[in-house]
């Protein structure tokens, strides 16, 4: 379980990185954009890929350090143990929706590689594909970390009994 745990924060840790990436090629754009008056092709597209997929994939990451949304006025309030009992119901919830994000991802995915899927736009990139491919795994990863998240929820009740 711990492997898990270390393996999200890692992802989650070194996907932040993209944000440096992404700012410097917004900047690259902009330079040859307006001052030298030779827009790219592939600058937006290269940043929506990155982006979305950096979104998908740090959803674990998000999960196993409880940053995710949720309504914190409302479960402020609660009793510890209503608390305790909504995180355990939370997290059953979320392996029976992220499982079925995984398996229909992947009905998306599969295709989306086989023929090679592209973007259309002035760079016709895969940038369709590796996103298709992104979405079923952090979706898988989102599982894996919720299964974790469930394990400590349920002993966190037992423990207050």
């Amino acid at each position: 379980m711990r492997f898990i745990s270390n393996l999200n924060q890692k992802i989650g840790d070194y996907a932040s990185a993209i944000y440096f990436v992404v700012f410097v090629v917004m900047i690259y754009d902009v330079i040859v954009r307006y001052i030298y008056h030779t827009p790219t092709e592939w600058a937006l597209e290269f940043v929506i890929m990155v982006v979305g997929i950096h979104y998908v994939i740090s959803g674990a990451h998000a999960i196993k350090n409880n940053t995710h949304v949720r309504i914190d006025v409302i479960y402020n309030l609660l009793p510890v143990r209503t608390r305790r009992w909504m995180d355990v119901l939370g997290h059953l919830m979320a392996i029976v929706y992220l499982s079925i994000i995984v398996y229909y991802g992947v009905e998306q995915a599969l295709p989306a590689i086989e023929m090679g899927e592209r973007s259309g736009g002035g760079w016709n990139s895969l940038a369709p594909t590796y996103m298709k491919i992104a979405i079923p795994i952090g979706a898988a990863l989102m599982v894996l970390q919720s299964v974790v998240s469930f394990i400590d929820s349920v002993k966190g009740v037992r423990n207050e009994q």
